[in-house]
């Protein structure tokens, strides 16, 4: 029997599933980065960056592991089948982390807005509008979001590389690139730790993967590792423009170093005078489509949780937006909204997950063995 059947949600192929898991990692806060990474490595920034990308691969394959113990099922499905009653517990936690990451960043990209192009718009006016557009998307059905994002991340990403092109023009401090040798490990560990924000997408990876067509393991953990060697590629170029360009130091005082070498781009034969100012396009719809891919899959696991389908997903993420656009607003300054990224959401989530994702296995094993040496005996 297919394991559409009783599903309302449309499979989806394994491209549209590669640009789903990219959009939801990197492209919701890579305006803010390396400053929180150079701040706490300062001169050992390179191995920081080394690390923060083997701790993506290190947490995504855990995550993969555990998707191919468990059966057939969405986050919360696999969360019961080795959890239990507990599954409630561990989803909600995930998803009021979520929610701090989520609205800090968003507060924060508005916040970025308004000090760096848009003074006169009120912060509310600007989270309502991409918030609004996020929420509208992640109500879709899942084909339809995920063609939507098919169709425009490329876009985005063809305008970042060209933008990025012109950067590396302007770089000229590449002694800043140079290897430095590893003295105290207690600062990298920071820095590492101080990146998890950009690499947060196991909840996709265990939800979207059970709508893919054709299932096989082998191809979604080829298409979920190429979604974060891409996303590899645009935070080495962000890392190569903004310190490159500026200097280490100079990005560790800049709050938003990529928006200032980004925004003064100026080629005399672009077609406009100020190509930068394209990247606003470029952060607006790659911050919307990043919410939106959070916003489904919160609002698809706790329609399944609550109601055991999915045909509630649509108010469940309408809920979770309103929610999203409340809490952002009691966060009034960067530095807020910093420290709730950087110093809350990061080593807290990233604990948690590291100790469920672990345990998750563990228990699937135990389970596992378990109904294997005293199956159900069938119905008289």
């Amino acid at each position: 029997m297919s394991r559409f059947v009783e599903s309302t949600v449309e499979p989806i192929g394994a491209l549209e599933y590669f640009f789903l898991v990219a959009s939801s990692i990197v492209t919701g806060a890579v305006y803010i980065w390396p400053q929180a990474l150079m701040t706490a490595s300062q001169s050992q920034s390179d191995w920081a960056v080394v690390g923060s990308i083997c701790l993506a691969l290190g947490m995504t394959g855990l995550g993969l592991i555990w998707i191919q113990l468990t059966p057939p099922g969405i986050l919360v499905d696999r969360l019961g089948y080795a959890w239990g009653p507990l599954r409630w517990i561990l989803l909600l936690i995930h998803a009021v982390l979520c929610l701090v990451l989520d609205t800090a960043v968003l507060t924060l990209f508005t916040q970025m807005l308004a000090a760096s192009f848009y003074p006169a718009t009120p912060l509310w006016m600007m989270k309502g509008l991409i918030i609004a557009e996020a929420a509208w998307f992640a109500s879709r059905s899942l084909s339809n979001f995920s063609r939507n994002v098919q169709f425009w991340f490329p876009v985005f990403a063809f305008t970042f590389f060209i933008l990025a092109g012109m950067g590396l023009g302007h770089v000229e401090a590449w002694w800043a690139f140079l290897p430095h040798a590893l003295k105290d490990t207690g600062p990298v560990g920071q820095g590492i730790v101080a990146t998890w924000f950009l690499w947060k997408q196991n909840e996709v990876t265990a939800t979207l993967s059970h709508f893919i067509r054709p299932q096989n393991i082998v191809m979604i953990r080829r298409v979920t590792l190429g979604a974060i060697a891409f996303q590899t590629l645009v935070v080495i170029l962000v890392y190569l423009i903004t310190v490159g360009t500026l200097g280490p130091q100079a990005v560790i005082l800049l709050r938003w170093p990529l928006v200032y070498v980004l925004s003064n781009l100026n080629v005399s034969t672009f077609y406009l005078s100020r190509p930068g100012l394209i990247i606003l396009l470029l952060w607006t719809g790659s911050m919307v489509f990043y919410l939106a891919s959070n916003l489904f899959c919160m609002g698809i696991n706790f329609s399944r949780l609550i109601t055991g389908s999915y045909k509630s997903t649509m108010p469940t993420t309408l809920i979770i937006a309103i929610i999203m656009m409340v809490g952002s607003c009691f966060i009034h300054t960067p530095t807020q909204s910093t420290h709730l990224v950087v110093d809350f959401f990061d080593p807290i989530d990233l604990g948690y997950s590291f100790v469920v994702i672990s345990l998750s296995i563990l228990l699937t094993l135990i389970v596992t063995s378990w109904r294997r040496h005293h199956p159900k005996s069938p119905p008289a």
